[in-house]
């Protein structure tokens, strides 16, 4: 499996939408630590119950929402203790783990490197 990291130089709108990305990603982590624990699988049907609950969430990619799932999930097994919930400086990254995503343009930039 390959794994890319990209320098990004957002415009103004996408900037935005990013930024909005990051937001939700960290409203459902923040909830996921608000409720008892539960599994992954509990998890992601919760989201299911979040989207009617909240129709805002609509606007957010389901696997972008499971990985944060699995990051709670995760976080929960390894960490001592409670977990603290994430402010907006630090949530700063979601992840998108499809398959068959792919960058349109020219060339990537010099800055792109694989990882």
């Amino acid at each position: 499996m390959r794994n890319y990291r990209f320098s990004l130089y957002p415009a103004k709108e996408q900037k935005q939408k990013l930024v909005e990305a990051l937001d939700g990603c960290r409203w459902v982590y923040n909830y996921f630590l608000s409720i008892p624990r539960m599994s992954e699988y509990d998890m992601n049907h919760v989201l299911t119950e979040l989207k009617e609950q909240h129709p805002w969430v609509r606007n957010y990619h389901s696997e972008m929402l499971q990985m944060v799932s699995k990051q709670v999930a995760t976080a929960r097994k390894t960490a001592k203790g409670r977990l603290p919930y994430r402010l907006s400086d630090t949530f700063n990254s979601f992840t998108y783990n499809q398959w068959d995503f792919r960058i349109e343009g020219s060339k990537p930039p010099a800055q792109c490197r694989e990882i």
